[in-house]
Protein backbone atom coordinates (compact mmCIF):
# COMPACT_ATOMS: atom_id res chain seq x y z
CA UNK A 1 0.00 0.00 0.00
CA UNK A 2 0.88 3.54 -0.95
CA UNK A 3 2.04 6.01 1.69
CA UNK A 4 -0.54 8.86 -0.02
CA UNK A 5 -3.16 5.38 0.01
CA UNK A 6 -2.05 4.82 3.39
CA UNK A 7 -2.71 8.52 4.82
CA UNK A 8 -6.57 8.43 2.58
CA UNK A 9 -7.03 5.14 4.30
CA UNK A 10 -6.22 6.58 7.94
CA UNK A 11 -7.66 9.64 7.55
CA UNK A 12 -11.11 8.12 6.32
CA UNK A 13 -10.41 5.71 9.78
CA UNK A 14 -9.87 8.26 11.94
CA UNK A 15 -12.72 10.47 10.73
CA UNK A 16 -15.90 8.29 10.69
CA UNK A 17 -14.91 6.22 14.17
CA UNK A 18 -14.45 9.54 15.54
CA UNK A 19 -36.05 0.31 29.09
CA UNK A 20 -36.00 1.45 25.65
CA UNK A 21 -37.72 3.25 22.70
CA UNK A 22 -40.80 2.31 21.88
CA UNK A 23 -42.02 0.96 18.51
CA UNK A 24 -45.48 -1.01 18.69
CA UNK A 25 -45.42 -4.39 17.03
CA UNK A 26 -47.99 -2.75 14.34
CA UNK A 27 -45.10 -0.57 13.13
CA UNK A 28 -42.69 -3.23 13.04
CA UNK A 29 -45.45 -5.86 10.64
CA UNK A 30 -46.47 -2.64 8.70
CA UNK A 31 -42.75 -2.05 6.93
CA UNK A 32 -42.95 -4.13 4.02
CA UNK A 33 -41.90 -7.83 3.43
CA UNK A 34 -39.51 -6.25 0.82
CA UNK A 35 -37.28 -4.87 3.37
CA UNK A 36 -36.48 -8.55 5.09
CA UNK A 37 -32.82 -10.61 5.01
CA UNK A 38 -32.89 -13.08 3.55
CA UNK A 39 -35.63 -12.80 0.76
CA UNK A 40 -38.24 -15.35 1.15
CA UNK A 41 -38.53 -18.39 0.78
CA UNK A 42 -36.00 -18.55 3.14
CA UNK A 43 -37.03 -17.55 6.65
CA UNK A 44 -36.35 -13.81 7.56
CA UNK A 45 -33.91 -13.20 10.33
CA UNK A 46 -33.62 -9.16 9.74
CA UNK A 47 -36.69 -6.65 8.93
CA UNK A 48 -36.36 -3.15 8.44
CA UNK A 49 -38.38 -0.77 10.51
CA UNK A 50 -37.68 2.60 10.33
CA UNK A 51 -35.37 5.63 9.82
CA UNK A 52 -34.87 8.93 11.60
CA UNK A 53 -33.01 11.82 10.68
CA UNK A 54 -35.20 15.21 10.67
CA UNK A 55 -37.90 16.88 12.21
CA UNK A 56 -40.08 15.04 10.19
CA UNK A 57 -39.03 12.37 11.93
CA UNK A 58 -39.37 13.90 15.48
CA UNK A 59 -40.97 17.27 16.61
CA UNK A 60 -39.91 19.62 18.72
CA UNK A 61 -36.51 20.93 17.95
CA UNK A 62 -34.69 23.19 20.17
CA UNK A 63 -35.13 26.84 19.11
CA UNK A 64 -32.18 27.27 20.71
CA UNK A 65 -30.24 25.10 18.47
CA UNK A 66 -32.15 26.90 15.44
CA UNK A 67 -31.22 30.49 16.29
CA UNK A 68 -27.34 29.32 17.01
CA UNK A 69 -26.91 27.34 14.14
CA UNK A 70 -29.62 27.39 11.76
CA UNK A 71 -32.93 25.76 11.92
CA UNK A 72 -32.47 23.22 8.97
CA UNK A 73 -29.18 21.91 10.32
CA UNK A 74 -30.76 21.59 13.89
CA UNK A 75 -33.12 19.62 12.71
CA UNK A 76 -31.20 17.14 10.43
CA UNK A 77 -28.20 14.88 10.85
CA UNK A 78 -25.19 16.19 9.26
CA UNK A 79 -22.53 13.53 9.95
CA UNK A 80 -24.05 10.76 12.56
CA UNK A 81 -21.04 8.25 14.54
CA UNK A 82 -21.64 6.64 17.97
CA UNK A 83 -25.49 5.68 18.08
CA UNK A 84 -26.46 4.21 21.74
CA UNK A 85 -30.01 3.68 23.53
CA UNK A 86 -31.08 3.90 26.85
CA UNK A 87 -34.05 2.21 28.93
CA UNK A 88 -36.52 5.36 28.86
CA UNK A 89 -36.97 5.42 25.10
CA UNK A 90 -34.21 8.04 23.88
CA UNK A 91 -31.80 7.11 21.12
CA UNK A 92 -28.99 8.97 20.96
CA UNK A 93 -26.72 10.16 18.24
CA UNK A 94 -23.27 11.98 17.70
CA UNK A 95 -22.56 14.28 14.90
CA UNK A 96 -19.45 14.83 14.36
CA UNK A 97 -19.85 17.63 12.00
CA UNK A 98 -22.30 19.87 14.31
CA UNK A 99 -20.48 18.87 17.36
CA UNK A 100 -23.64 17.86 19.42
CA UNK A 101 -25.77 14.83 20.36
CA UNK A 102 -28.93 14.50 19.00
CA UNK A 103 -31.43 12.86 21.20
CA UNK A 104 -34.40 11.19 20.08
CA UNK A 105 -37.01 10.74 22.27
CA UNK A 106 -39.53 7.71 20.49
CA UNK A 107 -42.04 8.31 23.16
CA UNK A 108 -42.64 11.63 23.70
CA UNK A 109 -41.58 12.45 19.78
CA UNK A 110 -39.36 14.93 20.53
CA UNK A 111 -36.33 15.63 19.68
CA UNK A 112 -33.52 17.65 21.97
CA UNK A 113 -29.68 18.09 22.19
CA UNK A 114 -26.84 17.20 24.64
CA UNK A 115 -23.32 18.92 24.62
CA UNK A 116 -24.12 22.34 23.18
CA UNK A 117 -21.04 24.41 23.17
CA UNK A 118 -19.49 21.66 25.02
CA UNK A 119 -17.60 18.97 22.29
CA UNK A 120 -15.51 20.07 19.31
CA UNK A 121 -15.45 16.80 17.84
CA UNK A 122 -17.53 13.86 19.11
CA UNK A 123 -17.30 10.35 17.65
CA UNK A 124 -18.21 7.48 20.36
CA UNK A 125 -21.10 6.99 22.75
CA UNK A 126 -21.97 5.09 25.61
CA UNK A 127 -24.86 4.93 28.99
CA UNK A 128 -24.53 4.19 32.04
CA UNK A 129 -28.52 4.21 32.79
CA UNK A 130 -28.56 3.59 36.81
CA UNK A 131 -26.96 6.88 37.02
CA UNK A 132 -28.23 8.51 33.68
CA UNK A 133 -24.86 9.28 32.19
CA UNK A 134 -23.86 9.10 28.57
CA UNK A 135 -20.57 9.20 27.52
CA UNK A 136 -18.91 10.28 24.96
CA UNK A 137 -15.71 10.66 22.92
CA UNK A 138 -14.08 13.73 21.63
CA UNK A 139 -11.26 13.11 18.95
CA UNK A 140 -10.56 16.64 19.24
CA UNK A 141 -10.38 17.60 22.65
CA UNK A 142 -8.96 14.04 23.30
CA UNK A 143 -11.39 13.85 26.24
CA UNK A 144 -13.93 11.27 27.34
CA UNK A 145 -17.36 13.36 28.90
CA UNK A 146 -19.84 12.41 30.94
CA UNK A 147 -22.67 14.18 30.77
CA UNK A 148 -26.12 14.00 32.70
CA UNK A 149 -28.55 12.53 29.93
CA UNK A 150 -31.26 15.17 32.02
CA UNK A 151 -29.52 17.85 32.49
CA UNK A 152 -27.45 18.52 30.00
CA UNK A 153 -24.36 18.93 32.19
CA UNK A 154 -20.89 18.02 32.57
CA UNK A 155 -20.61 15.31 35.44
CA UNK A 156 -16.66 14.23 35.05
CA UNK A 157 -13.96 14.52 32.08
CA UNK A 158 -11.75 11.55 31.52
CA UNK A 159 -7.92 12.82 29.80
CA UNK A 160 -5.70 14.46 31.35
CA UNK A 161 -3.23 15.87 29.25
CA UNK A 162 -1.28 13.20 27.15
CA UNK A 163 -3.81 10.46 27.93
CA UNK A 164 -5.83 9.73 24.89
CA UNK A 165 -4.18 10.44 22.04
CA UNK A 166 -7.20 9.84 19.53
CA UNK A 167 -10.26 8.56 21.71
CA UNK A 168 -12.95 6.96 19.43
CA UNK A 169 -15.33 3.77 20.41
CA UNK A 170 -16.66 3.10 24.00
CA UNK A 171 -18.62 0.77 26.13
CA UNK A 172 -19.93 0.96 29.10
CA UNK A 173 -20.40 -2.45 31.18
CA UNK A 174 -23.24 -1.73 33.29
CA UNK A 175 -22.61 -5.84 35.20
CA UNK A 176 -18.89 -4.39 36.16
CA UNK A 177 -19.48 -0.48 35.74
CA UNK A 178 -16.55 -0.15 33.71
CA UNK A 179 -16.18 1.96 31.26
CA UNK A 180 -14.28 0.58 27.93
CA UNK A 181 -12.11 3.32 25.57
CA UNK A 182 -10.47 3.03 22.61
CA UNK A 183 -7.54 4.79 21.98
CA UNK A 184 -7.24 4.52 17.89
CA UNK A 185 -4.28 6.17 17.29
CA UNK A 186 -2.33 5.00 20.89
CA UNK A 187 -3.09 1.23 19.80
CA UNK A 188 -4.88 0.34 22.73
CA UNK A 189 -8.06 -0.06 25.20
CA UNK A 190 -7.88 1.67 27.82
CA UNK A 191 -10.37 0.56 30.84
CA UNK A 192 -11.73 2.78 33.60
CA UNK A 193 -13.81 2.58 36.64
CA UNK A 194 -17.49 4.06 36.62
CA UNK A 195 -16.06 7.14 37.47
CA UNK A 196 -13.91 7.91 35.60
CA UNK A 197 -10.46 6.51 37.27
CA UNK A 198 -8.00 4.45 34.82
CA UNK A 199 -7.99 1.00 35.75
CA UNK A 200 -5.69 -1.05 33.29
CA UNK A 201 -5.06 -0.76 29.78
CA UNK A 202 -5.42 -3.76 27.26
CA UNK A 203 -3.17 -3.92 23.91
CA UNK A 204 -0.23 -2.69 22.24
CA UNK A 205 0.46 -1.78 18.53
CA UNK A 206 1.28 -5.18 16.43
CA UNK A 207 -0.72 -7.72 14.31
CA UNK A 208 -0.55 -10.86 17.71
CA UNK A 209 -2.37 -11.90 19.65
CA UNK A 210 -4.17 -9.33 21.85
CA UNK A 211 -2.30 -6.72 19.97
CA UNK A 212 -4.00 -3.61 17.72
CA UNK A 213 -3.62 -1.59 14.45
CA UNK A 214 -5.95 1.39 14.97
CA UNK A 215 -8.69 -0.30 17.39
CA UNK A 216 -12.38 1.65 16.76
CA UNK A 217 -15.53 0.61 17.91
CA UNK A 218 -16.19 -1.53 20.84
CA UNK A 219 -19.49 -3.73 22.38
CA UNK A 220 -19.11 -6.22 25.92
CA UNK A 221 -21.78 -9.20 25.65
CA UNK A 222 -24.15 -9.89 28.64
CA UNK A 223 -20.92 -12.00 30.25
CA UNK A 224 -19.00 -8.56 30.19
CA UNK A 225 -16.63 -10.37 27.64
CA UNK A 226 -14.89 -7.34 25.51
CA UNK A 227 -15.41 -7.33 21.69
CA UNK A 228 -12.63 -4.92 19.45
CA UNK A 229 -12.66 -4.01 16.15
CA UNK A 230 -8.91 -4.21 14.85
CA UNK A 231 -9.52 -1.73 12.27
CA UNK A 232 -6.14 -2.17 10.34
CA UNK A 233 -5.69 -5.56 11.27
CA UNK A 234 -9.06 -6.21 9.83
CA UNK A 235 -10.61 -8.30 12.85
CA UNK A 236 -12.74 -8.61 15.43
CA UNK A 237 -10.83 -9.58 19.13
CA UNK A 238 -12.64 -10.53 22.17
CA UNK A 239 -11.48 -10.20 25.57
CA UNK A 240 -12.67 -11.40 29.03
CA UNK A 241 -13.52 -8.68 31.12
CA UNK A 242 -9.61 -8.63 32.92
CA UNK A 243 -8.23 -7.70 29.31
CA UNK A 244 -7.23 -11.42 28.60
CA UNK A 245 -7.37 -12.39 24.99
CA UNK A 246 -9.98 -15.05 24.44
CA UNK A 247 -10.50 -15.28 20.61
CA UNK A 248 -10.58 -13.28 16.76
CA UNK A 249 -12.18 -13.81 13.51
CA UNK A 250 -11.89 -12.14 10.26
CA UNK A 251 -9.13 -11.15 7.45
CA UNK A 252 -8.84 -8.88 4.97
CA UNK A 253 -10.66 -8.95 1.77
CA UNK A 254 -13.50 -8.63 -0.16
CA UNK A 255 -15.81 -11.61 0.11
CA UNK A 256 -18.54 -12.01 2.56
CA UNK A 257 -16.79 -12.86 5.65
CA UNK A 258 -13.98 -10.69 5.31
CA UNK A 259 -13.63 -7.24 6.12
CA UNK A 260 -12.13 -4.17 4.44
CA UNK A 261 -13.18 -0.66 6.45
CA UNK A 262 -14.88 -2.57 9.81
CA UNK A 263 -16.82 -0.05 12.00
CA UNK A 264 -19.23 -0.42 14.27
CA UNK A 265 -19.99 -3.68 16.70
CA UNK A 266 -23.10 -5.07 18.49
CA UNK A 267 -24.38 -8.04 20.16
CA UNK A 268 -27.82 -9.49 20.37
CA UNK A 269 -29.58 -11.62 22.88
CA UNK A 270 -28.62 -14.90 21.23
CA UNK A 271 -24.99 -13.89 21.18
CA UNK A 272 -24.22 -12.87 17.12
CA UNK A 273 -21.70 -10.93 16.79
CA UNK A 274 -22.75 -7.99 13.80
CA UNK A 275 -20.35 -5.78 12.36
CA UNK A 276 -20.50 -3.03 10.13
CA UNK A 277 -18.29 -2.35 7.10
CA UNK A 278 -18.08 1.47 5.77
CA UNK A 279 -16.37 0.00 2.08
CA UNK A 280 -18.97 -2.68 1.47
CA UNK A 281 -21.70 -0.63 2.49
CA UNK A 282 -23.74 -3.39 4.49
CA UNK A 283 -23.52 -5.15 8.08
CA UNK A 284 -21.94 -8.54 8.35
CA UNK A 285 -23.74 -11.06 11.04
CA UNK A 286 -21.51 -13.92 12.66
CA UNK A 287 -21.92 -17.26 15.11
CA UNK A 288 -20.01 -16.79 18.31
CA UNK A 289 -16.96 -18.94 16.12
CA UNK A 290 -17.20 -15.89 13.83
CA UNK A 291 -18.58 -18.05 11.04
CA UNK A 292 -20.79 -15.70 8.66
CA UNK A 293 -24.61 -16.33 9.01
CA UNK A 294 -25.93 -13.11 7.23
CA UNK A 295 -25.37 -10.00 5.51
CA UNK A 296 -27.36 -6.58 4.92
CA UNK A 297 -27.29 -4.21 3.25
CA UNK A 298 -25.41 -2.41 -0.12
CA UNK A 299 -24.87 0.71 -1.13
CA UNK A 300 -27.86 3.46 -1.95
CA UNK A 301 -30.21 5.55 -0.50
CA UNK A 302 -33.41 3.02 -0.73
CA UNK A 303 -34.13 1.24 2.68
CA UNK A 304 -31.89 -1.01 4.26
CA UNK A 305 -29.19 0.32 2.31
CA UNK A 306 -26.13 2.51 3.12
CA UNK A 307 -23.52 5.01 2.47
CA UNK A 308 -20.63 4.71 4.39
CA UNK A 309 -22.24 3.28 8.03
CA UNK A 310 -20.16 3.46 10.95
CA UNK A 311 -21.96 3.25 14.76
CA UNK A 312 -24.07 0.48 15.36
CA UNK A 313 -25.84 -0.55 18.50
CA UNK A 314 -28.33 -3.34 19.65
CA UNK A 315 -31.21 -2.96 22.29
CA UNK A 316 -32.33 -4.88 24.84
CA UNK A 317 -35.58 -6.00 22.13
CA UNK A 318 -33.17 -6.74 19.56
CA UNK A 319 -33.52 -3.79 17.56
CA UNK A 320 -30.55 -2.85 15.61
CA UNK A 321 -29.33 1.03 15.08
CA UNK A 322 -27.29 1.76 12.41
CA UNK A 323 -25.95 5.17 11.74
CA UNK A 324 -25.84 5.93 7.94
CA UNK A 325 -23.19 8.38 7.92
CA UNK A 326 -23.13 10.17 4.75
CA UNK A 327 -27.27 9.27 4.06
CA UNK A 328 -27.05 11.82 7.09
CA UNK A 329 -29.99 8.75 9.10
CA UNK A 330 -30.28 6.10 11.69
CA UNK A 331 -31.90 3.71 10.08
CA UNK A 332 -33.63 0.65 12.82
CA UNK A 333 -33.87 -3.09 11.88
CA UNK A 334 -35.22 -5.77 13.97
CA UNK A 335 -33.60 -9.41 14.55
CA UNK A 336 -36.44 -11.46 13.98
CA UNK A 337 -35.84 -14.71 16.43
CA UNK A 338 -36.39 -18.31 15.41
CA UNK A 339 -40.85 -19.08 17.04
CA UNK A 340 -40.52 -21.73 19.43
Amino acid sequence: MSSNLLRIVISCLLFSTFGCATLSQSQIEESSDKYVWPQPPATPRIKWIAEWSNRKDFKGSSEVMAFLIGEEKAEQLRRPNGVVVDTSGSVYVADSEQRIIFVFDLEKKTLRFLGLGSLAGPVGLAIDNKRGIVFVSDSRMKKVLAINKKTDSITFTIGLPGEFLNPSGLVYDENKERLYVSDTMGHMVKVFDKDGNPLFTIGKRGSEDGEFNFPSYLAVDKNSKLYVVDAFNFRVQVFDSEGKFIKKFGKLGDASGSFSRPHGIALDSEGHIYVVDAAFNNYQIFNEEGKLLLWVGRTGRQRGQFYLPAGMYIDDKDRIYVSDTFNRRVQVFQYLKEKT
